[in-house]
């Protein structure tokens, strides 16, 4: 008896022994396994942000950024970005001037013309298509069809701009500052009475050879026409084409970028950094850095400039400061626990305009830094902050 209660006990302990090592091993693998995959954590406004081509010319988007920085989106847009392709389009040729009209007719001169375009507005230093379509209420993807222009398309000053029949000017803005909209047909109009209405067959004295005169003088206006059409279409032709050349010159490469930032701007406020410049995954974009630091910590204009926005109205970026710099330049300040400068203020390099927090979607005290880049009157886009500062 008292051997079978021993080789019961003893099988009950092997059993026992078994189980805890299944349950053990189990527990390893595990953690084995979730210790291998770490998962990594970015600012929300970071995420769902597929990889966009970079043409040797930031984000968001998009018909719905403002210009030049009115209000930022959850990107930390200025206006736009918006971003964009390799070579755009050259804008369309200005309308015929008046000279031309004195030989051609009202159908030569309107086939000059895109379908469509009723009235031509000049563009004015600070315009741009978001402002233009927000004063004329056109849409911006109508003005972009209308004129053979992308969201990226290099626009000059004194460039015209063709709106549909249905635009309505609602009064200057701050990037749609010109003269009202001028009519297309009232070029054609002026045009079309240069010459025509010649009277000078009527005063002939004899009756009979009115007709006769009348005739010639239509043939001589036929055939004066011929030459004369062909040959200012030629001399239109060539500059219109000569002229959008410039402008088209694209974005610069990061090696200009660098030459032309260098020296410009200082750190904003010393710390590490805690997430890079740039497409961090598939869905990962960042259009700046975030630099870590005590909550408090004093953050400093980079460089010169003037205030252009101010205010906490992007959540994800919590309190933010836009200023914008000579020659192009903008930087843009998110995260702020307190602001110290007003819109429209003017702040030197150095100058105290806020202090480092945690406001918008992040989890702990930092400052989100972009630094902006535009060489037209389109929307300035992000670039690397490592290749201008120190």
């Amino acid at each position: 008896m008292i051997l079978k209660n021993l080789n019961s006990e003893g099988r009950l302990r092997r059993a026992v022994v078994s189980l805890s090592l299944v349950v053990l091993a189990g527990l390893v693998l595990q953690g084995c396994t979730s210790a291998g995959m770490p998962q990594p954590k970015y600012p929300i406004y970071m995420q769902d942000r597929p990889a966009e081509p970079t043409a040797t010319i930031p984000t968001a988007p998009v018909e719905e950024t403002p210009p030049a920085v009115t209000t930022p989106s959850p990107s930390g847009s200025v206006q736009a970005s918006e971003l964009a392709p390799l070579t755009p389009p050259p804008p369309p040729p200005p309308p015929p001037p008046v000279e031309m009209t004195k030989p051609a007719t009202p159908a030569t001169v309107a086939a000059s013309q895109p379908s469509g375009a009723a009235y031509i507005y000049v563009m004015q230093p600070k315009d741009t298509l978001f402002g233009i379509s927000r004063r004329f209420a056109v849409p911006i993807k109508s003005l972009y069809a209308l004129n053979g222009l992308t969201v990226d398309s290099a626009l000059r000053v004194g460039q015209k701009i063709l709106l549909p029949a249905s635009a309505v000017d609602k009064g200057v803005e701050d990037h749609a500052n010109g003269p009202t909209i001028t009519k297309v047909k009232t070029v054609l109009a002026a045009a079309a009475p240069a010459k025509p209405v010649v009277t000078t067959p009527p005063p002939a004295k004899p009756v009979v050879s009115e007709p006769a005169k009348t005739t010639t003088t239509t043939t001589t206006t036929t055939v004066v026409t011929k030459p004369t059409v062909a040959a200012p279409t030629m001399a239109a032709t060539k500059p219109v084409v000569a002229k959008p050349v410039p402008p088209v010159a694209g974005f610069p490469a990061n090696a200009q970028i660098a030459q032309m930032g260098k020296g410009k701007f200082i750190w904003p406020v010393k710390g590490h950094v805690l997430v890079p410049f740039g497409q961090l995954a598939p869905n990962i974009r960042n259009d700046g850095i975030n630099i870590g630091a005590s909550s408090g910590t004093e953050v400093k204009a980079a460089a010169d400039g003037v205030v252009v926005y101010e205010g906490d109205q992007v959540k994800e970026l919590g309190n933010t400061i836009y200023i914008k710099h000579d020659n192009g330049w903008y930087t843009g300040y998110s995260h702020l626990q307190t602001m110290k400068v007003k819109n429209n203020e003017r702040v030197s390099k150095g100058q105290v305009i806020g202090t480092v927090g945690q406001t918008g979607t992040i989890d702990k005290p930092q400052l989100h830094f972009e630094i902006r880049y535009t060489p037209s009157t389109d929307i300035a886009r992000p670039i690397d902050p490592a290749l201008v500062l120190p």
